[in-house]
């Protein structure tokens, strides 16, 4: 199955028709993530994924994947990307050049052929959130085939966020606004892939974390400014106290996580939360 299309409500991929399509030698490039596929392999992209085969691909493994017929000897590499890094998931840090062992390998895909050899990684690269499938082609796994997939996952590269630093102490962008206190530092990250979100603002104090996505859909219950989390908001992970919201605003939505030592801590987010502002659109 795939890991994480449950709990990733908030950072819902758009669907697009458009897609790009490179054959033979030749770059899969767009929507912030690229290949570079060998002799005789095939690519399909739109916002939030790239697919790469050793044999052609239809548009329709976009909305599909598993309708990608893979023969033994062949592989087929999915790429999805979920958008900025959030502290509430967990991907692992990794870099370049990327590659799936057989320590990978998983016991199967919801949805997808049973009889097929499939790996699977989920990492943070260049800040973005990206599941990994490695089909393989029907059991027994072939001597080669993480060699042949290994080969051009290695090229896969992410292209960096544009990064708005403060201005006389204040983060703006896009009519989304946010003042900080002192002793807060922060940025705005506007990613190259916005099908899920449209811009990442960060503000940290110490061990207290404030990240605030704009989301690209109409998520979230309406909420009015200033937003304020309090310790029903609050659940743990790996130890960790995190409060997080999703809700709508000004015509916008957004998802708002913080990353606090004790509850109790809330207290300060709340207080530079207070200068947030968001234009209506």
């Amino acid at each position: 199955m795939r890991l994480l299309a449950p709990v990733i409500v908030a950072l819902a991929l758009v669907a697009c028709a458009g897609s790009v399509n490179a054959r033979s030698i030749g770059k899969l490039d767009g929507y912030g993530l690229s290949l570079t596929l060998a002799r005789g392999w095939y690519g399909v992209a739109r916002p939030g994924q790239l697919q790469a085969a050793d044999f052609p691909l239809a548009r329709v493994v976009l909305d599909s994947p598993e309708r990608a017929h893979v023969l033994r000897g062949h592989v087929h590499l999915i790429v999805w990307d979920y958008g900025p890094e959030v502290p509430y998931l967990d991907f692992q840090p990794a870099r370049a050049p990327l590659a799936i062992g057989r320590h990978d390998i998983t016991a199967g895909m919801e949805g997808f052929p049973t009889d097929d050899v499939y790996a699977v990684r989920n990492v943070l690269l260049g800040g973005e959130q990206l599941e990994i499938l490695a089909d393989l082609g029907p059991k027994p796994l072939v001597a080669n085939s993480l060699q042949t997939f290994n080969r051009v996952l290695g090229t896969l590269r992410v292209q960096p966020p544009r990064v708005l630093l403060p201005l006389h102490g204040r983060l703006a962008s896009d009519g989304v606004a946010l003042r900080l206190l002192p002793g807060w530092s922060g940025r705005i990250e506007i990613p190259a892939n916005q099908a899920g979100a449209q811009l990442a603002l960060r503000a940290e104090r110490g061990d207290i974390h404030v990240v605030l996505l704009q989301l690209a859909g109409g998520q979230g219950r309406h909420a009015d400014l200033p937003i304020a989390l309090t310790a029903k908001d609050v659940f743990h992970r790996h130890s960790i106290a995190i409060a997080r919201r999703v809700f709508s605003t000004a015509g916008r939505s957004f998802d708002l996580s913080v990353t606090v030592p004790a509850a109790g801590d809330l207290a300060q987010a709340n207080r530079l939360l207070e200068t947030l502002t968001a234009e209506p659109r």
